[in-house]
């Protein structure tokens, strides 16, 4: 009868031995608390800081990584041009106008317009549209920390919708050029930019991010003062928004593959991006 208690006692030490081991390595790695009858644990995994740095590092990809190492080349393009424009006396009407038409006046304007541009040289080379800035009579360029620059035209070519400007700085951050040739439709496409002259109040350039949509897009653009013809486009779905012509389209590795110029939709097609 002894030997039978005994025995007992010791099966019993030895399952108290391996309950309470199994407390302590429950311990050591998650909170456990009693309530009634029931062991409630709560795991520390969410305090682990190498969970926390792949939680931020799944966040991180090539677009990302794209957007950050170019947004400070991008910059905001104020303008102010001289339109010419005709007065009548006789305001819309065609018949008198055409009657009268000796009493119609050239007369000229200061317009002011917004857009956007991307630094191209750390000595303050900057490519946009000749549509923002080929016939402008002053441009202020604004950088990403805010400073403005007086810019100059070095060259701009109407036909293919393309003016460099320059502003007197150095050490600037710039955007490299990739090849249109190596583009694949549906590979990453971002577009950042200026629209709605967004850089007057942060100084950030916006973007969006789309597919290639398709390559090689010839198309008539009717505008004015010149009616342009362009050919070899690149579509995207990124949106693009008036304000952001003369931004840059880049690839998932950050190369320019193109400027953001066009905004066609079914019912026109309008120069603003």
């Amino acid at each position: 009868m002894h030997q039978s208690i005994s025995k007992n006692i010791k099966t019993l030490n030895a399952i108290l031995l391996v309950f309470f081991a199994s407390l302590i390595n429950l311990s050591c790695s998650d909170d456990f608390a009693f309530k009634g009858d029931k062991v409630y644990i709560e795991s520390k995994a969410q305090d682990n800081p190498s969970n926390q740095n792949d939680l931020t590092n799944s966040r991180q990809n090539a677009i990302t990584k794209a957007i950050a190492n170019g947004r400070d080349a991008v910059v905001g393009i104020n303008v102010v041009e001289l339109q010419e424009f005709t007065y009548s006396p006789f305001g819309y009407d065609p018949f008198l106008n055409d009657l009268f038409r000796m009493f119609n006046q050239k007369m000229v304007k200061q317009v002011q317009s917004l857009g956007s541009g991307f630094l191209i040289s750390p000595d303050g080379y900057v490519i946009t549209n000749d549509h923002v800035a080929g016939n402008a009579k002053k441009i202020i360029v604004t950088l990403t920390d805010g400073r403005k620059f007086d810019a100059r035209i070095i060259g701009t070519d109407p036909v293919s919708d393309i003016t460099l400007i320059k502003i007197d700085a150095q050490k600037l951050p710039f955007l490299k050029f990739g090849s249109s040739k190596d583009l694949i439709v549906g590979e990453w496409a971002i577009a950042m930019g200026n629209p709605f002259g967004l850089f007057d109040i942060n100084s950030k350039p916006t973007v969006t991010v789309g597919v290639v949509s398709n390559l090689g897009i010839n198309m008539l653009n009717e505008g004015r003062p010149v009616t342009r013809v362009y050919k070899d486009m690149i579509q995207t779905d990124a949106a693009i928004s008036s304000g952001n012509s003369g931004g840059p389209l880049l690839n998932s590795n950050g190369d320019v593959i193109g400027m953001n110029t066009v905004i066609y939709s079914t019912s026109q097609s309008s120069q603003g991006a």
